[in-house]
């Protein structure tokens, strides 16, 4: 038996200010796949994100349906084994004075941060150290999240979306704020995240961001997907240039892809 797609999306409309947000999208998913989505400010990236974590809902409609491995709703208990989120709605909420090792922790609480009424158990603890020594930040584990830069921030984030083992990651612009040496960091942990297995899904408006592991791309436009195929056969000047409505120049070096 062939197993469920991780996401799939059957003509699902979501308004949002008045308007839709998402305009009829379908796209699937499989668990373990390497996939950017790729489009400009607009085009709905932000939307399809909160869709899936259902802090939008499309539109009701017998011919829309959204499914997670095949199931309309989950415990999102259980759901975490399967799908990590790593947000930039989760990045604005590292503000108050957490550690390192509590942020990681507050994942298996859904939480940004660790709270009186939290139970910490050592197999929690031992999952938590597991996951930042995976992202190399074991050394963050007592720093005050203010004093770090964002890319440490962001390697803790991932490390907190990781301490369930998921089948994939959901990143939306994991490389926003960053620079140069925090760019190359955290890329370089995401290449090792799917060289050792994980499923990506990757949400940005930045091209480099699609790292070489990454072999399909999802370009959306006006809250629809305007092409979805083999990385090589849409990254092209021709599709970047209709879809960002700018003319664009795409030129590929060592498995990255750069536009100008």
């Amino acid at each position: 038996m062939t197993p469920p797609s991780l996401l799939e999306l059957k003509n699902v409309f979501v308004e949002r200010g008045g308007r839709f947000a998402l305009s009829g999208l379908t796209l699937s998913i499989n668990s373990g796949e390497h996939v950017a989505i790729l489009g400009p400010n607009g085009s709905g990236k932000s939307t399809l994100i909160k869709t899936i974590t259902r802090e939008c809902y499309p539109l009701l409609s017998p011919e829309t349906s959204l499914k997670i491995l095949g199931a309309d709703s989950w415990n999102i208990f259980d759901l975490r084994h399967h799908l990590g989120v790593v947000s930039n709605d989760l990045m604005t909420q590292c503000t108050r004075d957490i550690k390192g090792r509590e942020l990681v922790l507050s994942g298996f609480f859904g939480s940004i941060g660790i709270w009186p009424n939290h139970h910490v158990l050592p197999e929690m603890e031992t999952a938590a150290a597991q996951a930042m020594a995976r992202l190399e930040v074991t050394h963050l584990a007592d720093r005050w999240l203010d004093e770090l830069s964002s890319g440490e921030a962001r390697r803790l984030l991932i490390a907190r979306a990781l301490i369930h083992n998921p089948h994939t990651l959901l990143l939306d612009e994991p490389t926003t704020s960053l620079d140069l040496p925090s760019l190359r960091e955290v890329r370089q942990q995401l290449r090792n995240l799917a060289q050792s297995g994980v499923g990506l899904l990757l949400v940005t408006h930045h091209l480099d961001d699609i790292i070489p592991e990454i072999d399909r791309v999802i370009l959306l436009k006006n809250g629809a997907v305007f092409l979805d195929g083999p990385k090589t056969q849409v990254l092209t000047s021709q599709s970047l240039s209709t879809t960002f409505g700018v003319p664009v120049e795409v030129v590929e070096r060592e498995g990255f892809f750069h536009a100008w």
